[in-house]
């Protein structure tokens, strides 16, 4: 199989702004050391637009102008987080206030996505944004110790989210290779 052939980990997401990102990467960097959540630190700090799906190389250069126009016809989303929350005692995130623009972009975006030919998993048609702080390999015990310290914990902060980004899983970790920038 040439590199041109092999299947590569991608996803789609949205970033905070570096100061936001610093902050929440500190959290992130908090559960590694005290609770043994070390995978969330895997990834820069993100709300999961698309979530992980296989693609070859060409992917890259085939999507772009397609995204690059598609997202010029998008607004800038208001993102506003606040506090924290979990999934079945196995991740804990940081918790976004219902957004109707987010979720609007959100499901334009899937259904641009799957007229690709991609495929959304069922699971994961339900949208709930977030930024995870400690992932899976947070053990029960460990989960339970962390959820005592931050379910009434508060963290609020805000920022305008200006466009996409595709990341891609290389080197066990996930970066950004692309930026796409909404139209205004």
């Amino acid at each position: 199989m040439t590199a041109e052939n092999t299947n590569n980990l991608y996803f789609f997401g949205i970033l905070p702004p570096f100061n936001i990102a610093a902050e929440l990467n500190e959290i992130k960097k908090e559960f590694a050391e005290k609770y043994e959540s070390l995978k969330a630190l895997k990834s820069p700090a993100h709300i999961t637009i698309i979530p992980p799906f296989f693609a070859n190389d060409t992917f890259e250069n085939a999507i772009e102008s397609k995204v690059s126009a598609f997202v010029k016809h998008c607004s800038h989303i208001p993102v506003t987080l606040n506090g924290f929350g979990q999934f079945n005692e196995k991740v804990i995130f940081v918790e976004l206030e219902k957004n109707e623009t987010l979720s609007t972009f959100y499901y334009s975006f899937s259904a641009f996505f799957t007229g690709l030919g991609f495929e959304i998993t069922s699971m994961n048609k339900f949208f709930h944004p977030h930024v995870t702080v400690a992932f899976r390999d947070l053990s029960h015990e460990n989960f339970r110790k962390a959820w005592t310290q931050y379910e009434k914990k508060e963290f609020k902060d805000s920022f305008t989210a200006t466009g996409i980004h595709l990341f891609k899983h290389k080197d066990e970790f996930w970066h950004v290779i692309k930026e796409f920038n909404f139209g205004g």
